[in-house]
């Protein structure tokens, strides 16, 4: 008898219905670019938003977030505590996405709280993601290294993404300003990496997609010779890379025979 009319852990979706939300939405969100006209950047932005190459990294995380959902259709997977705690968290996380693009057309000011909204559903699949070292009952072990990765990628960037996308509603912003916006990016960073992600796989993923939007960063405000903002660009970054480093270390470490393991949450 099959197990796919069970609920799912938010109890919100079955795992029948879960599985093509999750589908659905990851081929929303990977076609609403070309749709919306997706532009990468303007010459009006202000110098912490990274080079337009910066911006391929947008490739990676929609192929990923579509092959996580077509892996997920299989009624094995479907039914697992590992794919079924990312349903809802993940095809939110998507939709927001779409929204996102229709915003920044329509209505830039929104394009801020719904970015948060998807990082916030972000954290919450990343939290959920299965360990690869140690899986949880249920879970799929061949593809829960590529899920940790994938969601960390999404994770990382939109970690500071968002404070990025913060700068460009700012009219004329001031170089506090931005040098703010630009700690509150690494900040988010440090904790999605220290707090959120929980596996090796999934801290280096995100922290670095996180440095990599930093080097962006980096690059940016020197060709601009904005000093003290590329001074603050430096220091986030190393302090990204050195925070994925230990973190990455712990995890290795908590993994280990023996060693303690939290639930998910």
């Amino acid at each position: 008898m099959s197990a796919l009319p069970v609920a799912s852990r938010d109890g919100w979706l079955s795992p029948r219905a879960g599985r093509w939300v999750l589908l659905v939405t990851a081929v929303a969100q990977l076609a609403a670019p070309p749709l919306a006209g997706f532009d990468q950047g303007s010459t009006e932005d202000p110098v912490v938003v990274p080079p337009g190459p910066f911006f391929a990294v947008w490739g990676v995380v929609l192929l990923g977030c579509l092959t996580i959902a077509v892996r997920g259709l299989p009624e094995r997977r479907a039914t697992s505590p590992a794919y079924r705690r990312l349903h809802v968290p993940l095809s939110l996380t998507q939709v927001g996405f779409v929204a996102w693009l229709w915003a920044a057309a329509a209505a830039p000011v929104a394009t801020v709280p719904i970015f948060a909204g998807m990082l916030g559903a972000l954290a919450v699949a990343l939290r959920r993601a299965p360990l690869t070292e140690r899986p949880v009952a249920g879970s799929v072990r061949g593809g829960d290294a590529w899920v940790e990765a994938v969601l960390g990628v999404y994770a990382g960037w939109a970690a500071a993404a968002v404070w990025i996308n913060a700068a460009t509603l700012v009219d004329r912003p001031s170089s506090r300003a931005l040098a703010a916006l630009l700690v509150g990016a690494v900040a988010t960073a440090v904790v999605l990496v220290v707090v959120v992600a929980r596996s090796v796989v999934a801290r280096c993923a995100a922290g670095a997609t996180s440095a990599w939007a930093l080097c962006g960063v980096v690059l940016s405000t020197g060709a601009a010779d904005a000093d003290a903002l590329l001074a603050v660009a430096w220091a986030g970054l190393v302090g990204v890379v050195a925070a994925t480093l230990i973190a990455a270390r712990g995890a290795r470490r908590a993994a280990r025979p023996g060693a303690h393991r939290p639930a998910p949450s």
